[in-house]
């Protein structure tokens, strides 16, 4: 039961990676500040997941791994709430 927690939450948070990306690339329209945004979200969600792991590195075979991508989509969970929330105003 918890491999299929851990999967569920992964996609989840997988998910909320390509959604954030996505609505750089659809929000932001100069390349710059775009190319900016993705880098600046990617080194801060990565700096995040690195840290997280290196603490539950040694807890599980593949423990790092998933606690390495679920800190990852985690970290990019501020910015895709502000991107949605910017998203609902111009509609």
């Amino acid at each position: 039961m918890r491999l299929v927690l851990t999967l569920l939450l992964l996609l989840a948070t997988v998910a909320v990676v390509g959604y954030t990306h996505w609505q750089l690339v659809r929000q932001v329209r100069p390349l710059l500040q775009r190319a900016l945004g993705h880098g600046l979200v990617v080194l801060v969600a990565a700096a995040f997941a690195w840290t997280v792991s290196a603490t539950y590195m040694g807890a599980e075979e593949g423990g790092g791994l998933a606690a390495f991508l679920m800190a990852f989509g985690v970290a990019h969970m501020p910015p895709a709430i502000v991107l949605f929330l910017k998203q609902q105003e111009k509609q």
